[in-house]
Order: structure tokens, then sequence, then C-alpha cells
């Protein structure tokens, strides 16, 4: 009757089945410390704990595009700095004129 049902397994056995649990319950509370310790080092930082061990794919990249947001004020910042320095360069300014462009993805 099972035979033909598509995804369908039967495990026969002559004895009674339960399942064991072998973790040590002291080490998950060691576990759980740590994963603690490691959070709150993260956090002081202010730099998300999944950038070197992913719990979750959303939460990096959300990580990252927010790091990405605080350094383009600094990039656009670096600009102006540049630009100034290049504009006091030149003697004549009507014969030369520099520009700096910094890219998004530097």
């Amino acid at each position: 009757m099972l035979a033909n049902a598509i995804g369908v397994d039967v495990i026969t056995t002559f004895a009674d089945v339960e399942a064991i649990d072998v973790s040590d319950a002291s080490s998950l509370a060691k576990d759980t410390t740590l994963e603690n310790a490691k959070n709150a080092v993260f956090n002081a930082l202010g730099v998300s704990s999944n950038l070197f061990n992913t719990t979750g794919n959303l939460a990096l990249t959300y990580s990252i595009a927010a790091d990405e947001g605080n350094m383009r004020d600094l990039l656009y910042q670096f600009e102006i700095f540049l630009n100034k320095l290049a504009g006091g360069l030149s003697s004549n300014s009507k014969k030369w004129r520099f520009r700096f462009y910094l890219l998004n993805t530097t």
C-alpha cells in the first residue's frame, strides 16, 4: 500500500524507540554566556557580529548598507578637501583646472 506513495518511507523495528538527548546542559549554559559576551563586545564597538560569523543573511546585508551610508559622508568630505587643495595648486587657473571625483564604490 505504501510502496507506491511518493516521499513516504517506513522504518520498522522490533523494539520500542525513543529519542535520547545527548547534549550536556552545562555546555549549553557556557555557550550562552560566551555568546552574550561576544555580542556585548561587538555592540560596544559598533560592529555587527554577523560580519565574521553570519547567523542570518539579511542582517549582514543591512549592516553593510548602514556602514556604506556612514562612510559616504566621509567620502564627500575627502572630495571637498582634495578639490580645495587642487584649486590652490595652479597659479594660472585659466590654463589648468583639476577636479577630484571619488567613486561610491571605493
